[in-house]
């Protein structure tokens, strides 16, 4: 609770009028903060408990924090911040959050709904992480979060160094050879790929959010009234 109290009524008034006017500012800062905390802090740690996080970026790109606009929220009363997917359309109300970069991270959806993703073409190339052969270690682009070039599915698989196991009409295994008697299994093919729902970040960032807001916003509303000039 922050309370300013002046004996004069005149100045009183001042204060009121100058506190109401930043009201706008320290909600959506305080919003905006409390989002980005609760997204470095709970939902970065649900997130490495669920995957195997190798790749910072990528987790910012699926987490991309969009903050509120303050010129929204004068506007319409309302304030409003997003974590979304960097590459999915901007929320109205928000500003930033959003990628001109090429990516594709719409996938990460059915982790959170669970389903089936199919494959575009004849079958979808899943990148192996283990298994009883030895996997081709898969890195990711830290700036798009996707497979560089040279490990994609698509630039391994002319290559006279792999070949494939398994049936056409079933899963497949695409294995590269890295030495003279090393093989590694790189990706499986497959018609379609079932995910099970086994993230759920809604609830983990309503109660992070919740528990912040309050002191995020009055340590807005403070920092605004400092640089604030009182007009007497």
């Amino acid at each position: 609770m922050i309370s300013i109290k002046a004996e004069d009524k005149k100045l009183q008034k001042k204060i009121d009028a100058l506190v109401y006017s930043q009201i706008p500012f320290a909600v959506s800062q305080g919003l905006s903060n409390a989002v980005q905390k609760t997204r470095d802090n709970e939902l970065k740690h649900a997130y490495s408990g669920t995957f195997d996080k190798r790749n910072e970026q990528f987790f910012k790109l699926t987490h991309s924090v969009a903050r509120a606009s303050i010129s929204h929220t004068k506007r319409t009363g309302v304030a409003i911040a997003a974590i979304k997917r960097a590459d999915a359309p901007k929320v109205n109300g928000t500003v930033g959050g959003t990628t001109r970069r090429k990516v594709d991270t719409s996938f990460m959806e059915k982790h959170v709904t669970g389903g089936t993703r199919k494959a575009l073409r004849t079958k979808k190339a899943i990148p192996l992480t283990q298994g009883r052969t030895p996997v081709l270690p898969i890195k990711r682009s830290r700036k798009t979060g996707k497979v560089s070039k040279a490990k994609q599915a698509k630039t391994l698989y002319p290559q006279d160094r792999t070949y494939m196991i398994g049936s056409k009409g079933g899963n497949s295994i695409l294995m590269v050879r890295t030495g003279k008697d090393t093989v590694k299994a790189a990706y499986t093919f497959a018609n379609s790929v079932d995910n099970t729902a086994k993230y759920n970040p809604t609830n983990m960032v309503l109660r992070g959010v919740t528990r912040r807001m309050k002191t995020e916003t009055q340590a807005a509303l403070v920092s605004a009234l400092r640089t604030s000039r009182l007009m007497i």
